[in-house]
């Protein structure tokens, strides 16, 4: 069996989102690059599939996998020679995301450790006409790698389970540019919030401003942080969110997630904390 090798990338939307609080602007910062190349076999999966990156090939979902795929597409409007990777991120993501809320069953996806994680052909597959890409979701670790699982993630997050893979910052989503994700059951400063997706338009449209999109996060996510916080009067918790800069909104992140952020880490979680203590 002949053995191609295909092109992969993982975008994680934390990393590549610019940072804001109500009196602090945002950074606009470029989306991710692609990882290296993956090996992979001749036969792509079907949709509702899952598979192992280190060989794209089909396994059951009740064995162990790291990527569930969601659609099998084609890419087009792209040239005969094979596209830089800025190209073919901005041909295979924007219908990714138009995906995966649906997929996993609520419009919170892009605040969970249930990511996108895009396929295509590489430079040999595109010379001989190969024009296919997979979107897919993975589920990252608090250190956003992938992560092995067993089991479907369709509709996923249908219900009460945005907590099971809720995205948690080590710091400020507010001040530092390049924050790390973390466990939620450890320290940690800041968490996003269910309802603190806010669209701020279409990725085929020029990216807005800092201001502008600002002007939309603001209000939507102050009222979704202290919806989860339970109070409106903390002045150690504040809405914070993060916005996408130019390259990401190309590639199709074209909203803001909210978080509540802390003056100081703290152990446990905000939601429902009201006006007691932070959590120790």
């Amino acid at each position: 069996m002949t053995r191609v090798r295909l092109a992969v990338g993982i975008f994680l939307c934390v990393w590549a989102l610019s940072a804001c609080t109500i009196n602090v602007g945002g950074q606009a910062l470029p989306g991710p690059a692609p990882s290296t190349a993956a090996p992979g076999a001749p036969t792509l999966p079907k949709a509702g599939q899952c598979l192992n990156s280190a060989e794209i090939k089909p396994v059951e979902c009740a064995e162990s996998h790291d990527a569930e795929v969601m659609a099998v597409g084609e890419i087009s409007g792209l040239p005969s020679a094979y596209p830089d990777a800025q190209a073919l991120r901005k041909a295979t993501l924007p219908p990714c995301y138009a995906l995966i809320n649906d997929y996993l069953g609520s419009q919170d996806s892009a605040g969970t450790r249930l990511q996108i994680w895009t396929f295509w052909p590489n430079e040999q597959g595109w010379a001989k006409g190969e024009r296919w890409r997979l979107c897919t979701v993975t589920e990252l670790t608090p250190d956003g790698k992938a992560l092995p699982r067993k089991g479907s993630l369709k509709d996923s997050l249908k219900g009460n389970s945005f907590n099971t893979y809720q995205l948690c910052l080590a710091g400020s989503p507010s001040k530092e540019a390049d924050v790390k994700t973390t466990a939620c059951n450890g320290a940690h400063m800041a968490e996003a919030v269910p309802g603190g997706i806010v669209p701020l338009g279409k990725h085929s449209d020029p990216t807005p401003s800092k201001d502008q999109m600002n002007a939309v996060a603001k209000d939507k996510c102050t009222k979704a942080v202290h919806d989860y916080v339970g109070s409106d009067k903390r002045t150690d918790v504040i809405p914070a969110w993060r916005m996408p800069g130019s390259q990401g909104w190309s590639e199709g992140w074209t909203y803001a997630i909210c978080y509540a952020e802390a003056n100081k880490t703290f152990t446990g979680t905000l939601l429902g904390i009201r006006d007691n203590p932070l959590p120790n």
